[in-house]
């Protein structure tokens, strides 16, 4: 995928992320939107970073299929890698919870 980067400077924010949730963003300093490629699965990544621009902490990731969004993960990342609890969505609706080890 190409384009570009975005990165916001926020203090205390909620970014809507689906209709009826929310991720909460207080306290961080980085928020960036980038293409991503999660397990195998293209698409575009919304939240927290670590120092190497890896997803870190909360945030929201889209996969697109045809160029139009497919399904939405809303969670906690490690070092790139979804971790704890998080969630799955389409077309605003719960699809389901899920753990990550």
């Amino acid at each position: 995928m190409t384009g570009g980067n975005t990165t916001i400077d926020v203090r205390a924010r909620s970014v809507s992320v689906v209709d009826g949730g929310a991720i909460n963003f207080d306290g961080c300093t980085k928020v960036v939107e980038i293409e991503y490629c999660c397990a195998g699965n293209r698409g575009k990544y919304t939240g927290e970073v670590n120092e190497e621009g890896k997803p870190h902490g909360h945030g929201s990731f889209v996969r697109e299929s045809d160029g139009e969004s497919f399904m939405t993960y809303v969670g906690m990342w490690k070092h790139g890698e979804r971790i704890g609890e998080g969630r799955y969505y389409t077309d605003g609706r719960l699809l389901g919870n899920v753990v990550w080890d």
